[in-house]
């Protein structure tokens, strides 16, 4: 399970006209979760500046419903993942609100926000990113589960050259036999877009490392089979891809992706930890807005 992101793309799916309510349409608290209330004044603001960023003119009319249970969503999350942080006797740094914020501006759009826009999504980052640090494995488990296998860490952290022919595989070996560094002669050699990083497959956010099941699911078998035969540290035997290529990887040493390893584990424990928490969390929201879905973890319309 990954880390809870935006529950909607900001400034790309919401085209249609977004308006602020009138005072008589939310009652003073839009919404609450274990003691903490979202205000309708709060709320309004939010949809202010999202209004504002994506260039809406803010007139009487109805508002898009489903932005605001989006934003009502995000800020039950964000709070729910504060209390857990709380709980496990840490709390946000600003490193992780700068760390948040910088991931967050290369989103298309997301510089331009509005304060208060801004302000949650990157409180929800950082209040993720907190939490799966600490509830990440300390690093001697983190090594012997790398160092166990993709399939037994469900993590993979690997690069890859990828070539036309038998031969071009079979030079790409001879250099990495004679010293060559894997990333150098996938920077070189290799045809698959990842080259540009020197072989390396990457994840989320650029993370070195991606969920063994999602690559199971989106590559060659003969790329997962090659995966699981081959030592974390040492090259492939080379292998052919039928109609695609032949290649040869290297399942990264774990001192090379060690930080990687820790978030997206960590994160993969922190997913856990927050589906229990907003499944228990006692949310109550405004009926003018919706509904909270425990199933879903989301705010719904009602009906």
């Amino acid at each position: 399970m990954n880390v809870i992101r935006l529950r909607t793309p900001l400034f790309v799916a919401l085209g249609a006209s977004i308006v602020l309510s009138s005072c008589a349409t939310f009652s003073n608290a839009a919404a609450r979760v274990d003691g903490q209330t979202l205000s309708k004044s709060d709320l309004d603001a939010l949809v202010g500046a999202y209004t504002a960023s994506a260039g809406t003119a803010e007139t009487a009319g109805p508002q898009d419903a489903e932005l605001v249970r989006n934003l009502v969503t995000t800020w039950v999350t964000t709070e729910v993942i504060t209390e857990l942080i709380a709980r496990s006797g840490g709390s946000v740094t600003d490193e992780d609100l700068t760390a948040a914020s910088d991931k967050l501006d290369a989103a298309a759009g997301f510089a331009s926000a509005g304060d208060e826009v801004r302000d949650l999504f990157i409180r929800n980052e950082a209040a993720s990113r907190r939490l799966a640090a600490l509830l990440a494995p300390d690093a001697s488990e983190l090594e012997a589960s790398y160092e166990a296998g993709s399939a037994e860490s469900g993590v993979v952290c690997v690069r890859a050259i990828l070539v036309d022919t038998k031969d071009a595989i079979d030079a790409v070996a001879l250099r990495l036999v004679a010293g060559e560094s894997f990333a150098d002669v996938a920077t070189d050699a290799s045809i698959d877009p990842s080259s540009a990083d020197g072989g390396a497959l990457l994840g989320d956010g650029d993370n070195a490392c991606i969920e063994y099941a999602s690559v199971v699911d989106s590559v060659a078998p003969e790329f997962v089979s090659a995966l699981d035969a081959t030592p974390i540290g040492s090259p492939s035997a080379t292998f052919e891809i039928p109609s695609v290529g032949w290649a040869i990887l290297l399942p990264r040493p774990f001192s090379e992706v060690s930080d990687d390893v820790a978030e997206l584990l960590g994160g993969q424990i922190a997913s856990e930890a927050i589906a229990t928490a907003l499944a228990d969390a006692h949310v109550w929201i405004d009926a003018t807005i919706g509904q909270w879905n425990t199933s879903l973890a989301a705010v719904e319309k009602l009906g």
